[in-house]
Order: structure tokens, then C-alpha cells, then sequence
């Protein structure tokens, strides 16, 4: 199993016990194991998408928490089809859940090119949206409306 496909499998691993905890919050929640529109979140449901990361730091270790540009594109897509939708990012670090609530605010994120090796041999460069550690609230403290 080379690396990509570890990554791949510790991800959905990471979901599946998260799922439970997220349901909490959210109520049900559809995985989205397979290809389909609504790809780029982990879950959803008719009122929220949600995207999960587990990160193996503790929380305020770096100045922010990231996550691949392409999901924010994708909630100002379907924002933009469907005002009445949430959608959320969970990281669950070393220490901690953590969450931020997505939104066009500047001053909570900055866009960063970060270069990875993502287990083929070569580094790539991918878009991220970093989403500053002050606009993060642990996942226990939030309150859905």
C-alpha cells in the first residue's frame, strides 16, 4: 500500500469515529463515500456540509489550521445555489476538537500555496485556506442555531 492510499484509508478510519460525535451537533448525516457533487465535504445533511481533518498536533501549535482551497470554492458554489445551508470544517487534533464555520470574512482565513509531498514521489503545490487559530472554537463550545 503506498502512501497515498494509507492517507486515504487513515482519513475515512478518522471519519467513521467522528461521524457519531458530529451527529451530535448536526443530526444525521450522510458520508459521502463515493464521487458525487457534493465530493469535497466529508458529510451532509439537508441543512449542513461538514468537512473533517484529523491533524496529529495540538491545537495552537501554528498560527492556523488549513484545509485544500477547492472545498471553499465549492461551499461558495453551493451558497450561492442554497443561502439557507451551514457549512463547517471539524479538525480533530491531539488535544482537542476544534471548528470554524465557513464564511467570506478576510480577516478569519488567508489563501497560502503549500507545497506537499502527497505520496507520489514529488512535491505538489495545492491552494489552501488557512483559517486563523482566534476564529476557531473548540467543537464542544459551539452551539448550532
Amino acid at each position: 500500500m503506498n502512501k497515498v492510499q494509507r492517507d486515504l484509508k487513515y482519513g475515512k478510519e478518522c471519519e467513521k469515529r467522528v461521524k457519531p460525535v458530529l451527529e451530535e451537533l448536526f443530526g444525521k448525516l450522510t458520508s459521502t463515500d463515493k464521487y458525487n457533487d457534493k465530493e469535497n465535504f466529508d458529510f451532509y445533511n439537508k441543512y449542513y456540509f461538514v468537512e473533517h481533518k484529523q491533524r496529529n498536533i495540538r491545537f495552537g501549535r501554528y498560527d492556523s489550521l488549513y484545509f485544500d482551497k477547492v472545498k471553499y470554492n465549492r461551499y461558495l458554489q453551493l451558497k450561492q445555489q442554497n443561502p439557507d445551508l451551514r457549512f463547517f470544517i471539524v479538525w480533530s487534533c491531539l488535544d482537542d476538537r476544534y471548528m470554524w464555520e465557513f464564511n467570506e470574512n478576510k480577516n478569519e482565513f488567508y489563501e497560502q500555496v503549500n507545497t506537499f509531498d502527497r505520496g507520489r514521489g514529488y512535491d505538489q503545490s495545492t491552494p489552501m485556506i488557512h483559517v486563523r487559530n482566534e476564529y476557531i472554537e473548540p467543537f464542544n463550545d459551539f452551539y448550532s442555531e
